[in-house]
């Protein structure tokens, strides 16, 4: 049987459709060849690999020894891979099955011309795809940097609609009013005092009953990639500065965000294995045709929350046990974190060590309370303190979360004034000049406020003294939650949690007592 097999990944005026391929290669077969004659198509796939229905039929076909010879229009309708390539000539020689390729008057044989002809054929064959897939994604990119729409579903709160860029058409966002609205509500309340993710989410999923907007239920992931859309926001410079401070790359100036239009954010090249939202460095930022649906400095404070939540996790700064970052389970060695139960019913706890699979550890949701484990915790630990009476302990870490913001301002700044300097050693125009010295000026002005900012912030950590240890017994229960966390921890280098166990693992005493 003669086999004809034609492909065509995209149906378009300028390329060679499926019946033009069937209709050459039947006028290259003889009377006999065509009177058994089988045509395999496949509509719709790239020749980067052989992985398409067809092509697989025909080679299950080859191996059954039902074809005796294979017609092609063209050798790149087969692949564009010279090492997919090569695995079928040496198929098609094993089973001594004939091939040609009608376009490009060649045929495979046993004689090395053919064969090293058609290899060649297929490495340009494979470069020119290779060429054609950078061109793609060198447009695609540039088309990001002006702010043009590069396809994809538009985020909760918006619909897909029409506009102008640059005199060329291209989709935008719309605002869905119903969902807008929502968004609207979920950042207000994720900067209420106490309200966290989890919150967010029992609110939509529990009380609003409200889907996705694939339609399913709402996870602390999900509302943590909304929250940090620059979608979202009307970007002023202080967005800009943010997300810049973060590692994005704008691709408009700062003077250009004027605290109207939302943003594009989109990944480099290079494969992302972490959300473009929560860790922009390398993402192309760019002002969007939208206008954003929440103001820049609720959006900013939002993100202050989560990168605080962020720096937060597992550090044992958690607002419900002041032995919060110090559980250890006894089964796997994994943190042990502290979760409210509903309806206020006090807490219980989980372990690590079985979120992530670990087949030793049998879980304790609900059989051991943090009410418990406090319970047990704390008369061995005061007894302890009571025998360091007189001791300092060491003062509190200062406020990462707010550290880490004037961190990334101070960045921010110096890149600018930098940039600001740069630009003076090389213009020569006096009024230039004059504007680019004012600006220095500003901006360094601007930064010394931020380093008087980090300065307090570092004396007022450095200020808070722990409570003192006389007599802590008595007083243990009126010491706040962050002053009893910070006891713990300058005391305890771990709670090892068992079935119905607590042991506490102490640190050498300060001064080696």
């Amino acid at each position: 049987m003669t086999a004809i097999y034609a492909r065509q990944s995209v149906d378009r005026p300028d390329s060679i459709s499926i019946e033009t391929q069937l209709e050459r290669c039947r006028e290259s077969l003889t009377a006999k060849e065509l009177a058994d004659c089988r045509a395999y198509i496949d509509r719709g796939f790239s020749g980067k690999n052989t992985d398409r229905p067809a092509f697989q039929r025909l080679l299950a076909d080859l191996r059954a020894g039902g074809i005796d010879r294979i017609a092609v229009y063209k050798l790149d309708r087969v692949s564009r891979s010279v090492h997919d390539f090569a695995g079928l000539c040496d198929l098609l020689r094993e089973r001594r099955v004939a091939f040609r390729s009608c376009e490009d008057g060649l045929t495979l044989d046993d004689t090395p011309a053919g064969t090293a002809m058609a290899q060649i054929m297929m490495v340009f064959a494979q470069f020119e795809r290779e060429t054609i897939q950078r061109r793609v994604t060198d447009n695609y990119y540039e088309r990001a940097k002006t702010g043009m729409y590069l396809g994809g579903r538009p985020p909760f709160g918006f619909s897909k609609g029409q506009t102008l860029v640059g005199g060329r058409k291209t989709a935008c966002y719309v605002p869905d009013e119903a969902q807008a609205a929502v968004v609207r509500a979920l950042y207000d309340r994720y900067l209420e005092a106490d309200v966290s993710l989890g919150t967010l989410m029992r609110w939509l999923n529990d009380e609003m009953r409200l889907p996705t907007g694939r339609g399913g239920t709402w996870s602390t992931v999900q509302l943590g990639r909304l929250l940090h859309s620059p979608a979202y926001v009307r970007a002023d410079a202080a967005v800009y500065r943010y997300l810049r401070g973060k590692g994005a790359i704008p691709t408009d100036p700062a003077e250009a965000y004027a605290g109207t239009h939302g943003c594009y954010l989109y990944a480099g090249r290079a494969g992302r294995t972490r959300s473009k939202f929560a860790a922009p460095a390398g993402a192309f930022l760019s002002l969007a045709p939208h206008e954003g649906l929440v103001g820049a400095e609720i959006w900013l404070r939002a993100q202050h929350k989560l990168d605080a939540g962020k720096a937060l996790k597992n550090s044992g700064r958690g607002s419900h046990s002041w032995l919060s970052g110090l559980m250890k389970c006894a089964h796997c060695g994994y943190a042990v974190t502290v979760v409210a139960a509903p309806g206020g019913a006090g807490h219980y706890i989980n372990c690590g060590g079985r979120k992530k699979g670990r087949a030793i550890c049998p879980g304790r949701t609900r059989v051991t309370t943090l009410e418990e484990i406090e319970a047990a915790a704390a008369p061995a630990l005061l007894a302890y303190l009571e025998g360091l009476s007189g001791v300092a302990l060491p003062a509190p870490a200062r406020d990462r979360a707010a550290h880490n913001r004037l961190e990334a301002q101070i960045a921010a700044a110096e890149q600018e004034l930098d940039r600001l300097t740069r630009n003076l050693s090389l213009v020569e125009q006096a009024d230039v000049v004059r504007l680019l010295a004012e600006k220095a000026h500003e901006t360094q002005a601007a930064l010394d406020r931020l380093r008087d900012e980090q300065r307090a912030l570092d004396a007022a950590a450095a200020a808070k003294a722990a409570p003192p240890l006389d007599d802590v017994a008595r007083r243990w229960p009126r010491f706040s939650l962050e002053e009893k966390k910070h006891i713990a921890r300058a005391a305890l280098s771990r709670v090892v949690v068992g079935d119905g166990t607590v042991e506490l693992v102490f640190r050498a005493p300060p001064g080696g007592q």
